[in-house]
């Protein structure tokens, strides 16, 4: 059973990742608290947990607010994410299965119904849900081990990637292409795509300057 001041971080890291909280923000414990039936001080652990992992800063001023990246920081994460996804794709083609493809498959309909209801949380949770179906895939206790170290990071620069204009039918057509290339085993061209990928989503990220910066 998750104590409090779990369900409280796990809470509060969804308001952060999903943009319900945005970057510069300020969290308030009290109301917090009170939304989720819990005490300040399960809340005020959580924070704490969050300050550690670098989702959250305390500003002398305003207390705890949710952290805006810097451009290099931006930057690094999706340079970071490039290299893993290059490593990850022919240990992908290795162990790509028609089970595998077809969980892929049933990714891209549940986001395109989601993109119908305009549910923007789940549109990024099945968005992310697409790359970690592939990374499982490699079959690598230990790039999933790295991985997934970065991946709520790079679930939150992909929200704000996506909030962006035309960002989630651009990433949904993108993700098709790169299904696509895969079920042809096209090594090639699923590193061209990737790369293209991680590009737009980079430029759909800097788009959104006025909430990340």
């Amino acid at each position: 059973m998750k104590t409090l001041r779990h369900q409280a971080y796990e809470a509060i890291k969804d308001k952060i990742i999903f943009l319900q909280v945005k970057p510069g923000e300020r969290l308030f414990e009290t109301d917090i608290a009170k939304e989720l039936g819990v005490g300040r001080t399960p809340v005020r652990e959580a924070i704490l947990m969050l300050e550690n992992e670098k989702l959250v800063v305390c500003d002398n001023k305003l207390g705890y607010i949710v952290r805006k990246l810097s451009r290099e920081e931006a930057h690094d994460y999706f340079a970071i994410r490039q290299i893993f996804e290059d490593f990850a794709i022919p240990l992908i083609i290795e162990g790509l299965t028609d089970d595998i493809i077809a969980q892929l498959e049933q990714n891209i309909e549940k986001v395109k119904e989601y993109v119908k209801k305009n549910d923007f949380y789940n549109i990024i949770r099945y968005e992310t849900g697409f790359h970690e179906i592939l990374y499982r895939t490699t079959n690598s206790k230990v790039f999933v081990e790295f991985i997934s170290a970065l991946v709520d990071k790079f679930q939150w620069l992909r929200a704000i990637a996506l909030s962006g204009l035309g960002g989630v039918q651009q990433s949904l057509d993108e993700h098709m292409n790169i299904l696509a290339a895969y079920k042809a085993r096209d090594i090639p061209e699923i590193r061209k795509l990737t790369e293209i990928h991680i590009r737009d989503a980079r430029e759909k990220f800097a788009s959104m300057e006025h909430i990340i910066f």
